[in-house]
């Protein structure tokens, strides 16, 4: 699972391994249950094998992976749903997304040093040239709401704009300008009134955008540059400018499935099945370089759900004869939901309308006290809470449903609320071992997640007699437009349901840890704020910079603390 920012070890790894197994079992399951915990052990003990190499997208393993999954859906019964009458859908993923010495810069007649003086941005196009006229915009926000019109009487058509990265008042979260302080929607909106190019930059510090390429396929077309010194004296000045970016990919293999009921409607259940390889690629928590990532939790887990459930479907058609069912296994979900983007906007998209997506990621941790399912997403459609109401499950197994809102999450079910497809993440929540090499098969909870399997199965038989599930555009939650310049240093845990955050894992070497923050602390309080939950949290946490101090209340068992933190 890729988590921008959501996303400890016990004395010795015996006593690791022991507890782990313990709480893996702790949970019985019973008859047909007990079975399909076994079969969701085999296959999460093979995908989350050191054979595997941590199947990182675009990698011979990922290939493997994709043949073992394969051959697993033919053995259920699906019918193969890829692009050559097989099960595969062949995807480019990005390897490499480096500037080369042909990227130049020139203002006037200073050349700037590339990497010291000037970068390109993860928004720009990959290969581009421009000469001719910049021209000062300011913040480049034009937006009649907030009565501010940059572009006034300006004419930016075939020309490069200078845009201050900074927004008037400075990136804060009660900002009313916060919507345009993306980097790359200000880029494309001002392509959008002809312009070339982009030269951002900044008198602030704080606002400078990190130099590193993202790995992504989509761009903006347009060559986009950081300019590391303040031109905001500037009104117009000759630029040349060329971007030559060594961009390299690789195939990686989305694997897909299909049930055939006839229907007019199609239902999509997937779950990615890359990881992290070695943590070559970015995303490791670990704290040594190099080792071998498994994803057992993340997300071999939500590959044997995929299993199982097609499984059920196959062995009961009647009770969900209302669509077809067409189960996708997507890669390079970790490095920005590469698969899922390239499936939504491909020619293997069924023709009839997709129903609703289930998504599948991380369901293989289910608390053996709490008995917590996380559903996320349920704002993008009314159907959603209207089948969990109607869903009648054991307490002993499944004692609390905890919902979010919002459509838009790091996973994969993301992708198809932004086509305007109704979509919800089955989760079952963060935790230490989270992109790390300790993300293993004896963390597993399997009778856990054959309850959250039965449970899904259950849920999508309500979902059956729904008919067409009618799509909702959710509220923007506050925390995705955060900008956080720090952070504690800490592992929430997202399924508690108190007043207050409670800590899950607190990183070495980091501010919490420095301030004396331990795991099962509650925290209650950041400086002047109340945190009654995550949301007060981040709203909080939002609003410090580096080197700033600041109180932490906490509650630790029956006492309360306040802690010293400087960030």
């Amino acid at each position: 699972m890729e988590i921008h920012s959501f996303k400890f070890r016990f004395l010795t790894c015996s006593v690791l391994i022991l507890i782990c197994s313990v709480n893996a079992w702790a949970q019985k399951p019973h008859f047909k249950e007990k079975r399909s915990a076994k079969r969701i052990q085999k296959h999460i003990a093979y995908l989350a094998s050191d054979a595997l190499e941590g199947r990182l997208s675009g990698s011979p393993e990922d290939e493997i992976s994709a043949r073992y999954i394969a051959n697993e859906f033919a053995k259920i019964g699906l019918l193969p749903a890829g692009e050559q009458g097989d099960f595969y859908q062949y995807m480019p993923t990005p390897d490499l997304r480096i500037a080369q010495s042909g990227t130049k810069l020139t203002l006037g007649s200073e050349q700037l040093k590339l990497f010291t003086e000037f970068y390109p941005l993860s928004a720009t196009a990959n290969n581009g040239t421009y000469m001719g006229d910049a021209i000062q915009l300011g913040y480049g926000i034009e937006d009649e709401g907030l009565n501010q019109y940059d572009y006034k009487n300006t004419d930016v058509k075939d020309k490069v704009v200078l845009i201050n990265l900074d927004i008037p008042g400075g990136v804060h979260p009660h900002n009313r300008f916060i919507s345009w302080s993306g980097v790359e929607f200000r880029a494309n909106y001002a392509k959008s009134r002809g312009a070339k190019g982009v030269i951002y930059y900044s008198a602030e510090e704080s606002v400078k955008p990190s130099g590193e390429l993202s790995h992504t396929l989509t761009h903006s077309g347009i060559p986009i540059v950081f300019v590391n010194r303040d031109l905001s004296n500037l009104n117009t000045i000759e630029v040349d400018m060329a971007i030559d970016i060594l961009f390299i990919v690789k195939n990686a293999h989305n694997v897909l499935g299909y049930i055939d009921n006839n229907a007019p409607r199609t239902v999509v259940i997937g779950a990615h099945h890359d990881h992290l390889g070695r943590g070559q690629k970015g995303g490791s928590l670990a704290e040594t370089d190099g080792e071998i990532h498994n994803g057992a939790d993340d997300n071999a887990s939500g590959v044997a759900g995929l299993f199982e459930l097609a499984r059920v479907l196959k062995k009961r058609p009647k009770k969900y004869k209302n669509n077809n069912y067409l189960f996708i296994a997507f890669s390079g979900e970790e490095q920005g939901l590469v698969g899922s983007k390239y499936f939504v906007n491909s020619d293997l998209m069924p023709d009839q309308r997709i129903n609703f997506m289930i998504n599948m990621d991380m369901i293989g941790h289910l608390d053996s006290t709490r008995k917590t399912l996380i559903i996320n997403g349920i704002g993008s459609s009314p159907a959603w809470e209207r089948a969990i109401n109607q869903v009648q499950y054991s307490k002993n197994k499944i004692a609390h449903i905890k919902t979010t809102s919002s459509g838009i999450g790091a996973s994969d079910h993301t992708s198809f609320y932004l086509a305007s497809i109704p979509a919800v993440h089955f989760f079952t929540g963060q935790h230490q071992y989270y992109h790390k090499p300790t993300d293993d098969p004896s963390i597993v909870n399997y009778g856990g997640e054959a309850f959250v399997i039965s449970y899904i199965s259950k849920f999508l038989q309500k979902l059956n007699t729904f008919g067409e599930i009618p799509y909702n555009e959710t509220a923007e939650e506050e925390p995705s437009r955060m900008n956080f310049t720090v952070t504690l240093g800490i592992m929430p845990d997202y399924i508690f349901d108190g007043e207050g955050l409670r800590v899950d894992g607190v990183k070495p070497n980091r501010p919490g840890s420095d301030a004396g923050l331990m795991k099962g602390d509650i925290i209650i309080g950041l400086g002047d704020t109340n945190i009654m939950n995550i949301q007060d949290y981040m709203k909080a946490l939002s609003t410090y910079n580096k080197n700033d101090e600041s109180s932490v209340t906490i509650r630790r068992n029956s006492e309360t603390k306040v802690l010293q933190v400087t960030f």
